[in-house]
C-alpha cells in the first residue's frame, strides 16, 4: 500500500473514533449486515499454479458499512497470497465491491473461504473453494499402495505354507 494511501486510512480512523466516542451523530455508525462471496477462475490443480480469487462484498443492511477489512482464511504457510487482506473504505447499502487476489499455491491442498468485517458490522464468512490436490498425486500413491499390499499379501500366503 502506498504512504498516501495509509495516511489517508488513518486519518479516517481517527476522525470515526472521535465521532463515536463523542457520541456525535454527524456519522452515521449505525450497525449493518454484509455479506461476502468468493470465486475463482483459472486452473490451480497443481502445486506452483498462480490464480485469482475474487471476494464480492455487498451490503445488505440500510445504513453505510465503514472500513470493510476482507481477508482469505485457511491459507496454508506454503502458499503466497498478495495482498493478505484488502480495505474498503465506504460500501452504501445495497453496494456490492469486488476485491481480488492473487494466489499462488504450494504442494498442499485447502478449502479456502473470505472474512469480511466493517467498523461497524459483525463478521461474516463466505462460501468455502475447495483447492484439490493434483488428481493424478492420489491416483499414483493409490496404485504404489495397492501394489505394495498385494506383494505383501502374496508373501505372507506363501509363508503359511
Amino acid at each position: 500500500m502506498k504512504k498516501n494511501t495509509r495516511i489517508g486510512i488513518c486519518m479516517l480512523l481517527i476522525v470515526v473514533g472521535f465521532f463515536a466516542m463523542s457520541g456525535s451523530s454527524a456519522v452515521a455508525l449505525d450497525d449493518t449486515t454484509l455479506f461476502v462471496t468468493l470465486d475463482s477462475a483459472w486452473e490451480h490443480a497443481q502445486e506452483g499454479d498462480t490464480f485469482v480469487i475474487r471476494a464480492d462484498v455487498k451490503n445488505i443492511g440500510d445504513y453505510p458499512a465503514l472500513i470493510t477489512q476482507i481477508n482469505l482464511e485457511n491459507i496454508p504457510q506454503d502458499w503466497t497470497i498478495h495482498p493478505h487482506h484488502q480495505l474498503i473504505l465506504v460500501l452504501l447499502p445495497n453496494q456490492t465491491k469486488s476485491k481480488f487476489f492473487v494466489v499462488e499455491r504450494g504442494p498442499t491442498d485447502a478449502t479456502v473461504y473470505a472474512t469480511a468485517q466493517a467498523y461497524n458490522a459483525p463478521a461474516v464468512q463466505s462460501n468455502r473453494i475447495a483447492i484439490p490436490i493434483n488428481i493424478l498425486v492420489i491416483v499414483g500413491f493409490s496404485l504404489v499402495c495397492g501394489t505394495v499390499l498385494y506383494r505383501e499379501t502374496k508373501m505372507r500366503k506363501k509363508q503359511k505354507r
